[in-house]
C-alpha cells in the first residue's frame, strides 16, 4: 500500500540509495516505484469530484469551510443553512404556542399546590415584587398580606362539587345549617302542608296575608329550621358524596 495508516506516502525505491549502493536503476525496478505512485494516485480524492470516496473523513477536529448550501435530501447543509433552520422552526414554535391565560386569570386543577405561574387559591400570601403584575392587578382585595411586603389571593379553598345527589350547598367553610326540623316547628300550614314563613314568605308573602294555593313559601312535608350563625354564611347540609377540585391564580 502506498500510504500507510497515518496517510503519508511511502517509496518503495530511493534511487540515491540504490546509486550509493552499486545498484542499476533498471526497467523492473522503475516499474515497481511508477506502479506505487499509480496506486498512490488512485488513492487520493479527484478534486473536481469525479471520484467517490471508498471511506468516511477523518477531520481530527478540523473543520471543513466554505461549503455551499445542501440542496438535495443526503447533501450536507452548512451552519448557514442549519442557523436558517433553526430561526424558521423557532418561530412556527411561537406561533403555536399561543399565551392563553393573562395575569389574573382563573383555572380549576386537581394539582394542589403552586406551579410554574399559578398560584394555588387558598388565600395565601405572595410577593408584592415577585407578584408584581398581579398585586397591581387586584391589590389588597382579597387581604393585605402582611402590610408591606405581600399580599393575599382568593381562598377558594373550601368549594365542593357534589358527584350524586346532595342535600344543600356548603359555602367556604362558613354556613348556616340546613337541619331537620319538627313536624311543624312553628311553620305555617295551608290544607295540612307546611310551608316556610318569614319578614317576607320565600316568595314576598307578609306574615299574616291569607294563605292561597298556590303555596307562598317552601312546602314541605316535613319541617325544616334555619340555625344562625352570625360568623357563617352559605347553607350548608350533608353531602353524601363530592369532589373538591383546587384553584389557581395566574400570578405572572
Amino acid at each position: 500500500m502506498p500510504f500507510d495508516s497515518n496517510g503519508n506516502f511511502t517509496r518503495v525505491m530511493n534511487w540515491t540509495s540504490d546509486y550509493e549502493n552499486g545498484i542499476e536503476i533498471v526497467c523492473d525496478r522503475h516499474d515497481d516505484e511508477d506502479d506505487n505512485f499509480a496506486a498512490g494516485f488512485n488513492d487520493c480524492f479527484c478534486r473536481d469530484g469525479r471520484a467517490t470516496a471508498t471511506g468516511n473523513f477523518k477531520m481530527g477536529s478540523n473543520k471543513i469551510t466554505g461549503l455551499g448550501n445542501g440542496s438535495s435530501a443526503n447533501d450536507a447543509i452548512n451552519k448557514s443553512q442549519l442557523d436558517g433552520a433553526y430561526n424558521e422552526l423557532n418561530t412556527k414554535i411561537e406561533a403555536i404556542v399561543v399565551e392563553k391565560f393573562s395575569v389574573g386569570d382563573l383555572k380549576q386543577s386537581l394539582l394542589t399546590a403552586n406551579h410554574e405561574d399559578w398560584v394555588l387559591c387558598d388565600g395565601q400570601a405572595i410577593s408584592r415584587t415577585d407578584y408584581a403584575d398581579l398585586f397591581d392587578l387586584i391589590g389588597t382585595t382579597y387581604g393585605p398580606g402582611d402590610g408591606v411586603t405581600t399580599f393575599n389571593v382568593p381562598d377558594y379553598s373550601n368549594i365542593l362539587y357534589p358527584t350524586s345527589t346532595a342535600v344543600g350547598v356548603k359555602g367556604n367553610g362558613k354556613s348556616i345549617g340546613l337541619t331537620d326540623g319538627t313536624d311543624n316547628a312553628g311553620l305555617g300550614t295551608y290544607n295540612g302542608t307546611y310551608y316556610l314563613t318569614g319578614n317576607k314568605g320565600l316568595y314576598g308573602a307578609d306574615v299574616g296575608t291569607a294563605i292561597t294555593a298556590p303555596l307562598n313559601g317552601l312546602a314541605g312535608s316535613k319541617a325544616v329550621s334555619l340555625t344562625s350563625d352570625a360568623t357563617k354564611s352559605g347553607i350548608e347540609g350533608s353531602i353524601s358524596s363530592y369532589v373538591q377540585i383546587n384553584w389557581f391564580i395566574k400570578a405572572k
